[in-house]
């Protein structure tokens, strides 16, 4: 009865932020989205409820617009909304739940700060992380032989929510897992492979999230900088050990206003004038143009001769959901659910390449790099920049 209520005065709330969808529950698209969460819950029973339970939330019409005006100003909006309950005519049931609702851009503004970080937003933050390392976990339950990479601390990093969502995802895409795999196996080759011969080289990890692999794979003479928002760093922290001796420098960055260069700069540590391999794994297809350009700009601007710069991407078909692939186009719904909606993808990375002066090394698709013909793998690629 209490569930029923709180989705009852949810929806009430909901329904004063017009054409707001609300993450978890509709596609979103843009950081007008919103989070709305049940702060406090209290109810009263007046009689057993014995029959069909109906549940009646209203806002007095005097509050609307002050609340809208709040949300709509990215102000974080705070109310209790009264819920009724009925069996019939008879109220046998009154509730009174107060919600938080908050739109992405308030909730951003201090992703920055570690002590005035919104909750909500430290939440989101994690959830992809999560997922992805989920799926990752999900591998290592595959039979040894067929297992496309081993990776001993994925269990551990997913922990039970990204367990949880690797396996909800992938009911409704069973491909998601298989698209992990191939990307993860593709990286840890090709950053192995440019480590060989190398007696001193810097790797830069853009947007290292909950990533083991360079606590799974050692390269001697590399020097490894980590770089994300606070929250994931500090997550990091707390996961990893960081006091060996280990050559692993954690870096905060906000690739929507910072510039990777200046970050590296700013370290004291980064050296430029020895080849760096560059990773920008998951994170092409959340950009807008602006911010590629600011990060495919930044890393052109320090790329030493015989650097690498790995990343993937998605097709253009992927984001205007023409590509007829029923799983391809459920799964883009439920990133967008999530608060994650893909917004950006490449038909051809020549142009790309041509436009920050450099050479197209390699790019492959998923199928080619994992086997397998099916057309969804067509549109998820992986591509290698250089500078020789």
């Amino acid at each position: 009865m209490l569930l029923a209520a709180d989705y009852t005065g949810g929806l009430a709330l909901a329904s004063l932020l017009h054409l707001v969808p609300i993450i978890g529950f509709w596609p979103s698209v843009d950081d007008s989205a919103g989070y709305l969460w049940g702060a406090k819950a209290t109810i009263r029973w007046h009689a057993p409820s014995c029959h069909n339970l109906t549940c009646k939330a209203r806002i007095d019409k005097p509050r609307w617009e002050g609340l809208a005006k709040r949300f709509t100003n990215s102000r974080k909006l705070v109310t209790t909304v009264p819920v009724e309950m009925f069996n019939g005519d008879e109220l046998v049931a009154e509730a009174a739940f107060t919600y938080w609702a908050q739109d992405l851009t308030s909730m951003k503004r201090h992703a920055f700060d570690l002590g005035r970080i919104d909750l909500l937003y430290k939440h989101k933050t994690k959830t992809t992380a999560k997922l992805i390392v989920g799926l990752r976990a999900l591998e290592q339950e595959r039979p040894v032989a067929e297992r496309r990479f081993d990776d001993p601390y994925a269990f551990m990093l997913a922990g039970k929510q990204g367990i949880t969502l690797a396996r909800r995802f992938s009911t409704d895409m069973p491909q998601l897992q298989h698209l992990v795999a191939g990307r993860t196996r593709h990286l840890d080759r090709s950053v192995t492979a440019f480590a060989q011969g190398k007696a001193k080289f810097n790797i830069v990890n853009i947007g290292a999230g909950y990533d083991s692999r360079f606590w799974r794979l050692q390269f001697e003479g590399a020097t490894i900088y980590d770089l994300d928002l606070p929250v994931m760093l500090n997550e990091r922290r707390r996961i990893f050990d960081y006091t060996k001796d280990r050559q692993i420098h954690n870096l905060e960055i906000d690739l929507e206003t910072q510039a990777i260069d200046g970050v590296l700069s700013a370290s004291g540590r980064f050296d430029p004038n020895i080849p760096t391999y560059f990773i920008w794994e998951g994170g092409s297809m959340y950009f807008h143009d602006r911010h590629i350009d600011r990060i495919f700009g930044a890393i052109s601007r320090v790329m030493a001769p015989g650097s690498r710069f790995w990343f993937d991407y998605v097709s253009e078909a992927i984001i205007a959901g023409t590509t007829g692939i029923r799983e391809a186009e459920d799964s883009m719904r439920a990133m967008q659910r999530l608060g994650e909606p893909f917004i950006t993808g490449f038909s051809d990375i020549g142009p790309l390449a041509r436009r920050y002066q450099l050479e197209l090394k390699e790019d492959v698709s998923a199928g080619s790099v994992l086997g397998i013909g099916e057309a969804i793998y067509k549109h998820y690629g992986f591509c290698v920049l250089g500078r020789d």
